[in-house]
């Protein structure tokens, strides 16, 4: 994704050197510049950008452009700025112009905030918007001071999520949760049903049923007894592998620490020296949030299974027991079943 991806604004033009009037208003683009001029001389810097932006729509030109860039710098908007010089950098015909367009363009990329994005599951097809324009999700986006609205579509799937920006030169992650949209939600199918064959009269009884009918004096088996109490073996077996995980969640959170650590060593006080630091520096942090989430879920998981455990060995009870524990990136479970 380059920068100039971002660029959004509609250029009409019908003749290359004749001025186009506003359908709505009827001003023409030279009137358009001129309000610009005159909102800009008295300071009304936002109202300038306004009209030199009208102006460039009904009549694009690297001149417009050029006072358009410049306005949006003074309004505060780097990476629109950059994004506008870029452009008219891309059909100016003064070289030396030209030159200076692209230099304030890296400038001012340089000064402005960006976006870094973790979406949650990954999923084919995904489609990542930053205020309704299309851009990368392997890549940061610039973006200008301010609030702004991330939304992340793929087949089936849905994620929203908030990206306030307060000041220029940071980098903010922004994490998008996908969630099942509800066309992708599966529908309970209807189990058929098969009539039972009609049972046939016989007058002779079946091999089977007068076998079972037989008495039989045959002595009762070890494994028609009844089942012996194993529920404190079982709680001693569960608690020892809520330990287990709990040990496991300890390590799996140093391991996260020790990402975020690495990160904060790469790039001190959040300044990279590189464009690879910095992307490594993202890496670390995504990864040691990911090792955090996995440790706390493993944690609840212990703390669960310790508990279950314990209730096992005081307690007595035929039936049998199941304790069931799942663990993933987003947290964890423990689903205990039991029959009293």
């Amino acid at each position: 994704m380059t920068t100039r991806s971002f660029l959004f604004i509609a250029i009409f033009a019908s003749a290359p050197l004749a001025p186009l009037a506003s359908a709505d208003t009827g001003e023409t683009a030279e009137a358009a510049a001129a309000r610009g001029r005159a909102a800009l001389k008295a300071g009304h810097i936002h109202d300038a950008c306004d009209a030199f932006a009208t102006s460039e729509q009904l009549a694009a030109s690297a001149d417009t452009e050029v006072r358009l860039a410049a306005c949006y710098e003074q309004d505060g908007k780097p990476a629109s700025a950059a994004r506008t010089y870029r452009t008219a950098a891309d059909k100016d015909t003064s070289a030396g112009r030209r030159k200076t367009s692209l230099a304030k363009a890296e400038k001012l990329e340089a000064r402005a905030p960006r976006l870094h994005f973790t979406i949650r599951p990954s999923a084919p097809g995904l489609v990542l918007r930053v205020d309704g324009a299309e851009v990368s999700s392997g890549e940061d986006a610039l973006v200008d001071t301010g609030p702004h609205e991330v939304v992340a579509t793929a087949p089936g799937y849905e994620g929203h999520a908030s990206a306030p920006v307060d000041r220029e030169g940071t980098t903010i992650q922004v994490i998008v949760q996908l969630n099942p949209t509800t066309e992708a939600r599966p529908t309970a199918a209807a189990t058929p049903t098969t009539a039972a064959p009609a049972p046939t009269a016989s007058l002779a009884p079946s091999p089977a049923r007068a076998a079972a009918s037989e008495p039989t004096s045959r002595p009762m088996r070890e494994a028609d007894e009844p089942a012996t109490d194993h529920r404190k073996r079982n709680g001693i077996i569960v608690g020892a592998a809520g330990l287990g995980v709990l040990a496991g969640a300890v390590i799996v959170y140093e391991a996260g620490s020790s990402k975020f650590d690495d990160a904060a060593k790469l790039c001190p006080a959040q300044q990279c020296a590189s464009a690879a630091d910095l992307a490594k520096g993202h890496s670390l942090y995504s990864d040691g949030h990911t090792l955090r989430d996995v440790s706390l879920g493993m944690g609840i998981g212990g703390v669960v299974l310790l508990a279950a455990g314990g209730y096992l060995v005081m307690t007595g009870h035929h039936e049998e027991a199941h304790v069931a524990v799942q663990v993933d990136h987003s947290g964890g479970g423990v689903t205990y079943t039991a029959r009293f």
